[in-house]
């Protein structure tokens, strides 16, 4: 394709059972689609898929640490269990999933490291996609995030690209220099990770972007959205950390507005909550759905956060006790001028919900976020960035 229609293959996290990887992997080849180009995603499944298939090469370039193995050994068990507790939910739940990426342009699939390092397909751009693709703590090979299996002359591009940490032990950092000293521009979704790359590759043209979710407006999400079957208007908790300080914030402000109290669970087997009606098997559009016509939202969640705004609904967002990766929250909310919509845990319980977010200026500062980052995007696929300094 010319200049002005290049074909693109995106590699990023997606196909995990989690509603922000499938989302954000949703929404940026529209976007890039929306500006002439052939986007599709390579299909490599995350390594928690069922899909993927493990090799020697698919072994993680970063060792986990012992806690970190613990963590993953945890959760797969926990995910196992609730598979054969809930087997009918966490059926309708996967099939949801599944309808919902048959709307995502793919290559073939790739379900091993191997064969995508053998026959990778062919595109005129290379983009490292959205997420948490650059977490150190990940449980395979990142090589695949890092375009490390395409040739030296391929064109690499990254968009909304998160680290998921502020540092690196030195060896972590000099594997990525090698892998990053390769792209001709690098757009980061969080403040922190515009610093590490300034530290790692200063060379690299860099900027904060907006995650690909917010770069489709509320028109755009309601059309994949399918509403929610309740009774009555609700607020919306999405507890995707687990917090418990915010539910007598969540309760008393569901009272206020005379409303019911409705939680959309993070995994089938999340514990019931007083008061509150689970909803446990819900995709990708039942989750568009639920945000859009929510009456108010507090969440601990990203996307949580991201699809409050998008949808403008009144909504807190509450900081875990412990959590120490809140940049993603805080960067977006930063840059709307929504600050104060963050909370910590310890202080929810005692809130008292006031005013509604000043949507007008938010609204017009996510605008101008958004044409800021694509003109990024813009400029990287018209090779603006190639003779940066």
């Amino acid at each position: 394709m010319g200049q002005h229609g290049l074909s693109v293959g995106i590699v990023t996290i997606y196909d995990c059972d989690n509603y922000g990887a499938e989302l954000q992997a949703y929404a940026l080849p529209r976007v890039l689609g929306a500006m002439g180009h052939a986007a599709r995603l390579i299909d490599y499944p995350f390594y928690k898929s069922p899909r993927f298939r493990r090799t020697p090469l698919s072994a993680p370039a970063v060792p986990l640490s012992p806690l970190n193995r613990a963590k993953e050994l945890a959760a797969a068990a926990r995910t196992a269990l609730g598979r054969r507790l809930l087997r009918e939910t966490v059926r309708r739940r996967d099939a949801a999933f599944a309808a919902f990426r048959e709307a995502i342009p793919r290559t073939r699939l790739f379900a091993t490291f191997d064969a995508l390092a053998a026959d990778p397909p062919r595109c005129d751009v290379y983009l490292t996609g959205s997420d948490q693709v650059w977490n150190p703590r990940m449980g395979a090979t990142l090589r695949p995030y890092f375009l490390d299996f395409l040739p030296e002359s391929a064109r690499r591009l990254a968009y909304a690209a998160s680290f998921g940490v502020g540092a690196l032990t030195p060896p972590v950092e000099a594997q990525y220099r090698r892998w990053l000293a390769r792209y001709e521009a690098v757009g980061c979704r969080e403040a922190s990770g515009v610093a590490l790359m300034g530290r790692l590759c200063p060379s690299v043209p860099t900027a904060q972007v907006l995650d690909p979710t917010l770069l489709l407006d509320a028109a755009g999400w309601g059309a994949a959205a399918r509403a929610p079957d309740l009774p009555g208007p609700y607020l919306l908790v999405y507890e995707l950390v687990g917090a418990p300080g915010l539910w007598p914030l969540a309760r008393r402000w569901a009272r206020a507005l005379g409303v019911g109290v409705v939680r959309l669970c993070g995994t089938p087997l999340d514990a019931p909550k007083r008061g509150a009606r689970d909803v446990r098997d819900a995709g990708p559009a039942a989750f568009l759905g639920l945000f859009a016509n929510a009456s108010a939202v507090v969440t601990t969640s990203f996307h949580g956060t991201a699809f409050s705004l998008i949808f403008g609904k009144p909504f807190y967002s509450v900081i875990p006790r412990g959590m120490a990766n809140a940049g993603r929250q805080r960067s977006l909310l930063g840059a709307v001028g929504l600050e104060d919509r963050l909370i910590p845990e310890e202080k929810a319980a005692a809130l008292r919900p006031g005013e509604g977010p000043d949507w007008a200026r938010a609204g017009a500062r996510l605008e101008a976020a958004r044409a800021e980052s694509l003109a990024f995007l813009a400029r990287a696929f018209g090779g603006g960035f190639r003779h940066a300094p």
